[in-house]
This record gives structure tokens, C-alpha cells and sequence, in this order.
């Protein structure tokens, strides 16, 4: 109920709000109140809190409004959660090296509220998240910040996001583009949280070097500012454990409300590919998936295939994409397809859990028990997918020309998370020749996959 004619109390998600002020303008080039921030930030909710849970939110924060290109607003970063804070927003302590810092976590829409209330307008997280007992976990994502110096804009930006794109899948990891709201574009890719972050910021470095090699006109990967003029920094210093990236769908400090939004690959093809402000991005998430969803927290909601539909279309691929999980399955089933891509590689699925649990193997099925080869874990797939052949288009996701090399059923001798062994029994004149046994094992960097002898 209203108390006076610039406070309000509201409720946001079960909790009490006082919002003051709500008339106020924060982006006086498009006359953006704090109310409109505050709704856009209820709006995008669904979207952006599963890219910020179980992470500390470092907020920047224009309390008198973003300025003028002339007079910019005066803005601070702002790591504690101040004592005025509501109790209800998580808190949780992190351990700096000379000090403990006091950071929101923030978990559903009545926090982000509150955000707007404060005028922190961009919301910057950590590429790791804290377990259920505040204590930092490796990293379980990588990011490349893409900043184009003078001289230098979006084009620029796209040119190396095609080729960092390329290095990750070589690597078995693949890229999602987001378009940063400000000048560039940050390129994400998920980890399977095995290395720390030192770890992933040297091989972040080792990739931005990589990059600069293969793009000496365009790339630099030194924080230099006189070696930038036309070209594009690759940013791997994000990885840092103590640094922070605006977060995907938080709203920028800049002359008009734009938005740091995922992109598809697709989109980058667009010639006339531009940052996006928060009207915009709010009307198009009312049409659209999200195309970072397979990197988020997985929500209540949400089940095992969440990131396999985030990845395709059904009206542009054969591929089955199904609405729901089938359940009640033997779980007995496997296939091994022939994946004609980018590169020829073997798809290696076995049916667990109502899914297919999949791996890519670049080398194929092992033949003997002499050579391992690796196998890249990928996203669940629909028990449906054991049947699957086609040919899905060049432009989609895993686009080229998928047959069954072999399918059957297996006999499971163990499944634990670092390791599984499985007897296979193909069909009549399929690859593997009738029966073999595998073993699949999880090693600090990937799995491998191992032909074991018969007992």
C-alpha cells in the first residue's frame, strides 16, 4: 500500500519491498524510471536467476542515474551487502586474501527487486558458485570477454567469436555468444568443474595466445591499451577467481537500458547485429528459449533434457525433441551412431535414468584393448534418439548426416560416477561384431573409453 507519493510497499515473491522514489530516472536519454527497472527485472527473472544462482552478485550501482554522454552519472562497484539490506537475501562470506567480503546471493525475483530499488543496475557474478554451505567450487564455466578497441565494433567481435568457437569444439566445448550490452561480445563455454580456477585461467590465457596467432591483425591479448587500435582484446583474465563478468540478462550502465543478452550463432550472422536494450529483450524472450539455458542452473522445473532442447529447434532438425522425459524404461538400451560434422566422430549412448547418457568419441569405438580414446561427455539424450537417422541441417546444431553404426542392448556391471562398464550386444552385422565390454572412465581432464576383454 502506498505511504506516500514517492514510497511504496509492495510484495515480490513473498516478501516485503519498500520501493522509494519509483518515479525517478535512471536513463535520462530514453526517460527510464527506477519502476521500469524494477519491472524489467520481474520480467526477465525466469531467465536471468538460473545465470546467477549459487553465485555471489557483485552490483554496480548509478545511484543518481546513468547521465549523459557529456555528464555521465557517478557510479560504484559494491561488493558487501550493506546492513540496510533486507534480511531475507542470502549472505554468504568469502575469504579474501587479507579479508572477508559479505556478498548477496540473490534467488528469486523480490532480490532482484531490491536491486532495482538501489539502482544497482548491472549485476556482475563469478564463473563459480558456492555449494549449499557458502564454500567456493571450481569453476564450472569458462568465459573469453571480446573488446574491440578503436577502431574496432561488433563485426571485428564476430570475426574471432567464429574461430574461438572452432578451438572450443576441437576441445569438445561449445561456445554460446553473448552480445555484452556495452561494446562487445563474451563467448561462455561449460566445465565439468574439475579444475580450479588458476587452472582455467591459464588455459584461458594459453587460448586468448592461441587466437592471437591465428588472428595477428585482428587479436591481442595483452591488457595494453597502445597495442589496441583496430583490433579486438581477448579477455581471458575474467577466469581470475576473484573477478567477476556482468551477468547474461543484466541490464548496463549506459546511455540507453541495454541488456547483455545470449545470442545464437545464427544471430551473429546478421549484418546489422546490434546490443539490445530492455524493451527489446523482453519481447523477444516472450517468443524465444534461451540460447545460454544449457550453462544455467537447472531450475525445479526443469528435467534432464533441458539442455538438449536448448540446443535445437524441432521445426529445422528431424532430430526428436520431445516435450517431456519417457519414464519407466529398462534402462538397457545402447547405440553407437556415425556422426558425419564439422569432423567425423562416433556418438555413444547408453539409455540410464529415462535418458540417453552420451558421449562423443572423435577417434570412434575402440577395436582393441591396447589404445584408449577419448570420450566427450555431451548432453543428455531422448530415449528416442536410439533410433534416430538423418541428416540435420548444416547450419544447426551438430548439422551433417547421422546413421546407426550399431544398437542393442548392454549388461551394466557398474555405474559410478567416474566410472562405468558395460557388456554391449549389437545387432546383426553392426559395427561392433556382436558382444564387446567397455569401460568408461573419468579421468581429471575427460573420460576415455576402453575395450576390456571378455570374462
Amino acid at each position: 500500500m502506498p505511504r506516500t507519493q514517492d514510497t511504496l510497499d509492495v510484495s515480490v515473491a513473498g516478501h516485503r519491498l519498500r520501493l522509494t522514489h519509483p518515479d525517478k530516472v535512471i536513463y535520462p536519454s530514453t526517460g527510464t524510471t527506477k519502476a521500469e527497472v524494477i519491472a524489467y527485472y520481474q520480467d526477465i527473472a525466469p531467465h536471468l536467476l538460473p545465470h546467477v544462482a549459487g553465485r555471489i552478485v557483485t552490483r554496480k550501482r548509478w545511484v543518481d542515474g546513468v547521465g549523459t554522454a557529456g555528464k555521465p552519472g557517478e557510479v560504484f562497484f559494491e561488493k558487501n551487502l550493506p546492513d540496510s539490506a533486507p534480511t531475507w537475501i542470502r549472505r554468504v562470506e568469502i575469504q579474501h586474501s587479507d579479508h572477508v567480503n559479505t556478498y548477496p546471493m540473490f534467488e528469486d525475483a523480490a532480490a532482484l527487486a531490491w536491486a532495482g530499488q538501489v539502482s544497482a543496475l548491472e549485476l556482475h557474478v563469478p564463473q563459480w558458485r558456492v555449494n549449499r554451505l557458502g564454500n567456493p567450487q571450481n569453476p564450472d564455466r569458462l568465459v573469453l570477454d571480446l573488446d574491440p578497441g578503436p577502431g574496432a565494433g561488433l563485426p571485428e567481435c564476430v570475426e574471432v567469436a567464429k574461430v574461438a568457437r572452432t578451438m572450443l569444439q576441437d576441445l569438445g566445448l561449445e561456445a554460446c555468444p553473448v552480445t555484452s550490452g556495452s561494446k562487445g561480445l563474451h563467448l561462455y563455454a561449460a566445465l565439468d568443474g574439475t579444475h580450479d580456477a588458476d587452472y582455467v585461467n591459464r588455459f584461458a590465457k594459453q587460448l586468448a595466445g592461441a587466437l592471437e596467432e591465428e588472428l595477428p591483425d585482428l587479436v591481442v591479448s595483452s591488457m595494453k591499451k597502445s597495442l589496441r587500435g583496430g583490433k579486438v582484446l581477448v579477455d581471458w583474465s575474467q577466469n581470475n577467481r576473484n573477478k567477476t563478468t556482468i551477468a547474461p540478462y543484466s541490464l548496463r550502465g549506459t546511455t540507453e537500458p541495454r541488456v547483455a543478452v545470449p545470442r545464437t550463432w545464427r544471430e551473429l550472422d546478421d549484418p546489422d547485429l546490434r546490443h539490445l536494450t530492455m524493451d527489446e529483450v523482453v519481447a523477444r524472450m516472450k517468443r524465444r528459449k534461451d540460447p545460454m539455458a544449457a550453462l544455467a542452473a537447472p531450475l525445479a522445473s526443469e528435467d534432464r533434457l533441458t539442455a538438449y532442447r536448448s540446443m535445437r529447434d524441432a521445426s529445422r532438425t528431424p532430430e526428436p525433441v520431445p516435450d517431456g522425459v519417457a519414464t519407466g524404461s529398462a534402462g538397457q538400451t545402447f547405440v553407437i551412431q556415425e556422426h558425419h560434422a564439422s569432423r567425423l566422430h562416433y556418438d555413444f549412448r547408453l539409455e540410464h535414468d529415462d535418458v540417453l547418457v552420451s558421449w562423443a568419441l572423435p577417434k570412434g569405438v575402440p577395436a582393441t584393448t591396447k589404445k584408449n580414446h577419448l570420450a566427450v561427455q555431451t548432453e543428455d539424450h531422448p530415449l528416442e534418439y536410439a533410433t534416430f537417422e538423418g541428416t540435420i541441417p548444416e547450419k544447426e546444431y551438430g548439422g551433417g548426416t547421422v546413421t546407426i553404426w550399431d544398437s542393442g542392448t548392454y549388461e551394466l556391471e557398474k555405474w559410478k560416477p567416474r566410472e562405468i562398464i558395460v557388456t554391449l550386444t549389437g545387432r546383426e552385422g553392426g559395427g561392433l561384431g556382436g558382444r564387446r565390454k567397455y569401460a568408461l572412465i573419468k579421468t581429471d581432464d575427460n573420460w576415455l573409453i576402453h575395450r576390456m576383454k571378455l570374462s
